[in-house]
């Protein structure tokens, strides 16, 4: 489960300095991210774009890996010795690193993390939560107690659901956050808190999804802020060179976005991919990317420093090599563009099912990376106009809004920033929540097993119906040992011997 423990050591936080509640103060914020750099470092720049300052503090190791336009967002650096680090080993470093402690001190922050909440109450700011994939909802929600779990399926299947939430919330609980808490008290005075009061104090979940998705909790509480896209945009313009080297190849672009270890499958899609000006051109975004002496075909071009929405959104974009993961496959719905996924664990599994239910994605998640299927999923996607007209679909059901994500990001953080505590009692969640349907299936669970046990005496009263017992009774003596084992000398002791 170390995965799991891994997942949850940092989710990353957001600080906002108190103010009146009549007139908005500036807001200061502050995005500690040890996973998903780049995922974290959008939303930093969102933060910013919006007015503001933000700070994003990343392991030292993970430099190469930010968004790569960040723009006025103040980055700090936790120094991590091994390159290839635990969480919970950079959550350690920044708690003991004085510079930044005191960085931290002047800007005020909050933060949502088990290893991180413990610092947000020794200085007085605002918890908010940002969850970022399944399983994290779940530890968030479960914690909380602000969303309710939503399961449509049949009973047995919504019972192992049942079973396994609480298998992954336990997990998370036991092993990385009351590991967290023990790190905390090293370098913090006590500050009262437990695994029971950990987030008593949060005032913020931002889900970091969106509805497209998946909807599996109901909230409870006004307080959960759905900002899955809040980074969304146009695409802009791609650089000259490398428009002028697309715009040849006149069947359009294959974008992928996979990871370095798909090399081999990307080189092999580029070459069997029609040739030439009749041909089509891959363009691959990988941040890893340095250049070797390895020839490389002529339609794949390879770039590091691209932002991937440019991509996605190039008008001559006709399909998308994707993990779809939530971030990705967010950016690739709002552009209404065409996927293939290749999911890579249990979350991006989950997305890729929702996607192709959505018609807008193709699973190659049990295709061989060195299958020539690649080749033919993408020719059919390209000839097929079903898969764009659902993604254009798909893309205006997020664009067609009444408010867009940011702006609910921002709108709720410089709320809580004005009311501070004054409202919290309006909007705190009911813990625990129940339902009517649940009392009707407890009553109804008792009635039934009510009715199985009364069935079960009547059918073992069927089959196996009581036959006399003849007894016969005898008197004898009883002998000296069982005169001195009664501690008392009868005249005579009755006997009943049994037959059948």
């Amino acid at each position: 489960m170390s995965v799991i423990i891994t997942l949850y050591l940092c989710m990353h936080l957001v600080n906002i300095i108190h103010g009146s509640t009549l007139v908005a103060p500036p807001l200061s914020a502050v995005v500690v991210a040890f996973e998903d750099i780049y995922d974290l470092s959008l939303l930093a720049n969102s933060l910013s774009d919006q007015g503001i300052d933000a700070t994003l503090i990343i392991p030292a190791p993970s430099k190469g890996e930010l968004y790569e336009t960040l723009i006025d967002v103040e980055v700090l650096t936790v120094n991590v010795e091994a390159e290839e680090f635990a969480t919970i080993q950079a959550c350690e470093a920044l708690l003991k690193d004085e510079e930044i402690a005191r960085k931290i001190q002047e800007i005020q922050p909050i933060f949502h993390d088990g290893c991180l909440l413990p610092w947000v109450k020794t200085i007085g700011s605002i918890p908010v939560i940002w969850t970022r994939n399944h399983e994290e909802e779940i530890y968030v929600f479960e914690y909380s107690g602000a969303a309710f779990p939503v399961q449509s399926a049949g009973f047995w299947t919504r019972l192992r659901m049942t079973i396994t939430r609480r298998s992954i919330f336990s997990t998370a609980r036991d092993e990385y956050a009351a590991h967290a808490l023990r790190i905390a008290g090293k370098y913090l005075p006590d500050t009262g808190l437990n695994l029971d009061n950990l987030y008593a104090d949060v005032r913020l979940i931002l889900w970091g999804a969106d509805t497209i998705l998946r909807s599996d909790y109901a909230p409870l509480t006004q307080l959960i802020v759905e900002i899955g896209c809040h980074h969304c945009r146009g695409a802009h313009p791609l650089q000259t060179d490398l428009h002028k080297a697309l715009i040849e190849y006149r069947l359009g672009t294959v974008v992928a976005l996979l990871d370095e270890n798909y090399e081999t499958l990307i080189k092999d899609l580029a070459q069997k991919l029609p040739q030439g000006r009749h041909g089509q051109a891959v363009v691959w975004k990988n941040v890893k990317w340095q250049n070797s002496n390895d020839a490389l075909p002529e339609n794949l071009f390879i770039r590091s420093k691209i932002d991937r929405q440019d991509l996605i959104g190039y008008g001559r974009t006709r399909v998308v090599l994707s993990h779809c993961a939530d971030t990705e496959l967010l950016e690739i719905a709002f552009h209404g563009t065409p996927v293939i996924c290749f999911p890579r664990n249990s979350n991006e599994f989950k997305n890729v099912a929702r996607a192709v239910q959505l018609g807008f994605a193709h699973s190659a998640g049990e295709i061989n990376i060195l299958s020539n299927e690649v080749v033919n999923i993408v020719t059919q996607i390209h000839e097929t106009m079903d898969y764009r007209e659902n993604a254009r679909k798909v893309s205006l059901a997020i664009r067609d809004r009444i408010n867009p994500a940011v702006d609910r990001l921002i709108y709720w953080l410089r709320y809580m920033a004005r009311a501070k505590d004054e409202n919290l009692n309006f909007f705190a969640p009911i813990r625990p929540a129940k339902t009517l349907n649940e009392d009707l299936q407890f009553f109804l669970g008792l009635f039934v097993v009510s009715l199985l046990f009364f069935v079960r005496r009547l059918i073992a009263h069927v089959l196996f119906p009581c036959v006399p017992t003849q007894l016969t009774f005898h008197m004898t003596t009883p002998d000296e040992s069982t005169v001195a084992f009664l501690g008392h000398v009868p005249d005579s002791r009755l006997v009943a011997s049994a037959a059948a």
